[in-house]
């Protein structure tokens, strides 16, 4: 089930507007090798400011709970980090690990603030040069596994515990309503054990970023 609520005048670089989007998934009710529960939500604020600039804050979490005695699968799992997520860090390079080899999470939190400003003295303004933006960065977030049986506190110190924090600066470009490219140049933060990072240049193309 996906419930969506989205006011943004674009989805791929909006300039105003807001988008909350929630999605739950249930498995395993009649049977089959997985069971659990999963949600997770997305939510997406955009203001105009002086300049023609936007200021974008945005918040991604999540949580899977295991039904029954069967444990969760990888392929079903949370993956955190890279160029459209938690920007300076390798894609998908955040949380649990098994010899080199990501596994994902069962529960994450991302945000993000964004700056958005049209390109210094704007050239090809009014055609071309629209399409490019100035972008300035600060993306966190956490990916990690819990222990249902700790109670909703620990839940929130785990989460809050090893978090991976990025700055930066760069260009996006804008292909029509389908998606974007991002050139990024990253300063990754909150380094821990076993992350993969992307310390300077990073480029990116998607239709879903932080």
């Amino acid at each position: 089930h996906s419930m969506m609520i989205d006011s943004r005048n674009s989805t791929i670089l909006p300039k105003r507007g807001a988008l909350l989007k929630i999605n739950q998934e249930l498995a395993g009710y009649t049977g089959g090798d997985v069971s659990f529960l999963k949600e997770d939500f997305e939510l997406q604020v955009n203001k105009r400011l002086a300049w023609d600039s936007v200021l974008s804050t945005s918040l991604w979490g999540g949580m899977l709970v295991p039904l029954g005695d069967k444990p969760s699968s990888i392929a079903d799992r949370f993956y955190l980090g890279g160029p459209t997520s938690v920007r300076g860090f390798s894609m998908y390079s955040i949380g649990p690990q098994s010899e080199g080899d990501y596994l994902g999470g069962e529960t994450y939190w991302a945000g993000g603030i964004h700056l958005y400003t049209p390109l210094p003295f704007r050239p090809g303004r009014g055609g071309f040069g629209d399409l490019f933006r100035t972008h300035f960065f600060l993306n966190a977030g956490n990916l990690c596994n819990l222990n249902y049986g700790e109670g909703p506190r620990a839940h929130i110190r785990r989460l809050a515990e090893c978090i991976r924090w990025s700055y930066g600066a760069g260009i996006v470009l804008r292909l029509g309503n389908i998606a974007r490219l991002e050139l990024n140049y990253c300063i990754p933060m909150g380094v821990q054990s076993g992350d993969r990072i992307c310390d300077g240049v990073q480029f990116g193309a998607g239709i879903r970023f932080l």
